[in-house]
């Protein structure tokens, strides 16, 4: 899709959103939002949850420049995350789609930027990265080395959340899966099982966990949610980094 087509989709996403004219009056003044915004997402392949929203695979030449305005742009195409706007639980009321919000992605992602590194060898090891509506990346490892940093259903590092699943049953087929049917995906006997819990929520929930990258730093994210594993399995309790991320929105209860 060009990216006047994809300006053209922003404008009819906000209009289906209900986003408020003024919001996307301030994006064109103040941000200076237009056809080339959209630009990298042009030679992108689209795909899209049963809502409409729309994902983004990223090609095997991507930068990680590249990615990080991907990401961005894919925040900005959506006009809204999806989050909570269906009914039924979720952990936190969502965030309304603004320039506030768009430039908190921004700068998380900049605090973030260590983690886009990655996108090169993940890509290189015939894995799969796909941009998300809530700004962050999503992928599946395509090599048993890059498996192993998958924990639990998945597992977020900066920006990066990676699925858990067989590597050897193909990253992008998996990928597309997951996106397609708007849920989460888990291992099972010899193939992926389809779980219950809405794709929205669980993204949700890992972008809390970006923040937390981004305030802490990857040092002191790393070590302070490893030691709240190790009191939390000690005392029968629950990490503080789950509990602030949201736990039935990560499937934790």
């Amino acid at each position: 899709m060009s990216a006047s087509a994809l300006h053209q989709k922003w404008l009819a996403n906000a209009r289906r959103q209900r986003v408020d004219p003024a919001v996307i009056d301030a994006l064109i003044d103040r941000r200076r939002i237009g056809p080339g915004s959209f630009v990298v997402l042009a030679s992108m392949i689209e795909l899209a949850d049963p809502h409409g929203a729309s994902y983004f695979l990223l090609p095997a030449d991507t930068t990680a420049v590249q990615a990080r305005a991907a990401v961005l742009a894919t925040y900005l195409l959506n006009a809204g995350t999806g989050y909570g706007a269906r009914g039924g639980h979720t952990d936190f009321a969502p965030a309304g789609y603004s320039v506030g919000e768009l430039a908190r992605i921004a700068d998380r992602q900049w605090a973030n930027r260590w983690s886009y590194r990655a996108v090169r060898p993940v890509l290189a090891s015939a894995g799969a990265l796909a941009t998300t509506p809530n700004g962050i990346l999503m992928g599946l490892a395509g090599s048993r080395m890059h498996t192993r940093f998958a924990r639990r259903g998945g597992t977020t590092y900066g920006d990066l959340f990676m699925a858990n699943l067989d590597h050897r049953l193909g990253a992008e087929w998996q990928l597309r899966t997951i996106i397609e049917s708007g849920r989460m995906w888990y291992r099972g006997d010899g193939a992926p099982v389809r779980g219950g819990l809405d794709l929205d929520r669980v993204l949700h929930h890992e972008e809390r966990h970006c923040r937390q990258w981004a305030r802490l730093g990857p040092v002191r994210m790393a070590a302070g949610y490893l030691g709240a594993e190790a009191r939390a399995r000690c005392s029968g309790g629950v990490n503080r980094f789950e509990v602030e991320a949201g736990l039935s929105d990560g499937g934790y209860r």
